[in-house]
């Protein structure tokens, strides 16, 4: 960028901003770390604020965000920005995993200047992607990064990042961390996958089933042989174990089935209570072998054939705790992206949406913080399983996993979901989801609070 670019970028954003001459300064998004770094080295500001060119601060930005630090010691903040053509975009609340797919930051950020020096400043090499460099850097602990829920800033032009050029950064971060992957660009964000780390960890997974048949796909399937047939012809990661836990009603000639199709890779146990889903996962999980559990409907078929290393790779991050996957409808609607938790409401984010369909931010392309998964699938460590009590007997039919999501919260791991693990969902063709006012009297009563607003998922 030129001289006069800066200058006129720089006018231009104080007229748009209304802020002082004496606290702003233009940097070249080309400049080196050596100037940045002369910069820091001089300045008496607590904070640094970062702010797009194309952007202007809104009218009441510095108000809220001096009152939002003068309440929260945190060392970076964000907001929301009004784009070009009137829309708010909301943003997710501190998500490092979902960050180092996509920089949802936005175009206006704040650091500590203290928090940036004693962290080294800035990097060297990271030309262009500095605020992003810092983001990474400083966003690990979330309990130390801010989301201010108004708009802090207008942009002027849409904001246009190429992800590709944040490549190199992420990569030289999660070395740093010593995280294995590898990275690949796609639209608008970037798609990192973590290789399996240890030597093959044995995945269980738990499916209840009634033995149950329905039409799928215009044909009469057998729900629960299919999804095993499909489990061991067509996954690509080869330790695990099925572990059907099946009901007394169960049909003799649908466990043949199971026994033929599953071969030595199934677990037979049976189950002869009345219907409980969180007591007979339990019982899954009691007689399973794996280091990891996969909790896995029946009505499921796999659309990514390595959705288990998918999983896994997340899994095995540090303090994860759920890890749910993308679901589709059999007319090809989205079933899950997520769970959303509101006053009123517990359910599945982007419910209904087209395959093709996304929010301003990209939501549906990249690995991200969540409140919750469906259990329809979703694996988490054995150990933080039964940790966490496991499921609760007391949701019987609903919210169940709604329930168990929160309790791995509580402990201070993240949830994440990945859309890079498939499958198709036939919902409702095994039982009947009607919710019981009980359930959600006790869903109410045990996690009230944290049921008030969602933080990861901000489409209105």
């Amino acid at each position: 960028m030129v001289r006069s670019e800066i200058d006129a970028a720089l006018t231009a954003f104080r007229r748009h901003s209304g802020v002082a001459e004496a606290t702003v300064r233009a940097v070249d998004g080309a400049a080196g770390s050596a100037e940045l770094n002369e910069m820091l080295a001089r300045t008496t500001s607590d904070w640094i604020v970062w702010a797009d060119s194309s952007v202007g601060l809104a009218p009441r930005a510095l108000t809220v965000i001096r009152s939002a630090l003068a309440r929260f010691d945190v060392d970076v903040f964000y907001g929301d920005s009004l784009q070009p053509d009137g829309e708010i975009v909301r943003r997710p609340s501190g998500s490092p995993i979902r960050l180092r797919s996509q920089d949802y930051l936005g175009p206006v950020r704040g650091f500590r200047t203290e928090a940036v020096r004693q962290t080294g400043g800035f990097a060297p090499n990271t030309s262009g992607s500095h605020a992003f460099e810092l983001a990474l850097r400083l966003c690990q602990y979330p309990a130390r990064t801010l989301r201010i829920p108004e708009v802090l800033s207008v942009e002027t032009v849409p904001s246009l990042r190429a992800p590709s050029a944040d490549r190199e950064v992420v990569s030289r971060f999660l070395d740093g961390l010593g995280i294995a992957h590898s990275i690949e660009s796609q639209d608008g964000s970037l798609r990192i996958r973590y290789p399996v780390m240890g030597q093959h960890p044995v995945v269980s997974i738990i499916i209840p089933t009634r033995g149950s048949s329905a039409l799928v796909h215009g044909r009469q399937s057998v729900l629960v042989v299919d999804a095993v047939r499909g489990i061991v012809d067509r996954s690509t990661y080869g330790a695990f174990e099925i572990v059907v836990v099946a009901d007394d009603a169960t049909p003799q000639a649908v466990i043949d089935q199971l026994i033929l199709v599953g071969g030595e890779r199934l677990r037979l146990v049976r189950w002869s209570e009345e219907f409980n889903f969180s007591a007979k996962m339990n019982r899954g999980a009691l007689f399973a072998r794996g280091e990891y559990l996969i909790l896995l409907n029946d009505d499921v078929e796999l659309i990514s054939r390595e959705w288990i290393e998918t999983l896994l790779g997340l899994a095995q991050q540090e303090e994860v705790g759920l890890v749910g996957t993308l679901l589709f409808f059999e007319d090809g609607t989205v079933q899950h992206g997520g769970h959303l938790y509101t006053a009123s409401w517990a359910g599945h984010s982007a419910l209904g949406w087209n395959a093709s369909r996304d929010d301003r931010l990209g939501s549906m392309k990249v690995d991200r913080e969540v409140s919750g998964v469906t259990a329809a699938c979703a694996m988490i460590r054995a150990d933080t399983f039964w940790e966490v009590g496991g499921f609760s007997l007391d949701f019987a039919g609903n919210y169940n996993d709604v329930d168990l999501s929160l309790k791995v919260a509580a402990t201070g791991r993240r949830n994440l979901w990945t859309p890079h693990a498939t499958l198709m969902h036939f919902e409702s063709k095994t039982r009947d989801a009607a919710v019981l006012p009980r359930e959600i009297a006790a869903l109410r009563a045990r996690w009230g609070t944290r049921l008030l607003s969602d933080p990861y998922w901000t489409v209105q």
